[in-house]
């Protein structure tokens, strides 16, 4: 069966099909819409893997900085995501 029931504490239980077919894991984030018919969609937020590396000082100015590799697309990608809220 693929139905859920809203509780009193505005929680829902998944059907088991949808877990398993969108792939979700314990402490998931899913973001929730609606669309203009009602339609509600829900799309699991992608996992924020920590790039290797550690927090810095710098000598100098004495700021902190992240001193680890990157890709250039990695880089990229955060630079144009900055300002982006993950629940708009």
């Amino acid at each position: 069966m693929n139905t859920s029931i809203l509780t009193s504490k505005n929680r829902i239980s998944l059907p088991g099909e949808i877990v398993q077919a969108a792939r979700l894991r314990l402490n998931d984030e899913i973001f929730w819409s609606v669309d203009q018919s009602g339609e509600l969609r829900g799309r699991k937020l992608s996992a924020n893997s920590e790039a290797a590396g550690k927090v810095a000082r710098d000598r100098k100015t004495g700021l902190l900085f992240w001193a680890g590799t990157i890709s250039d697309e990695t880089a990229e990608e955060a630079a144009l995501n900055a300002n982006l809220s993950r629940h708009e």
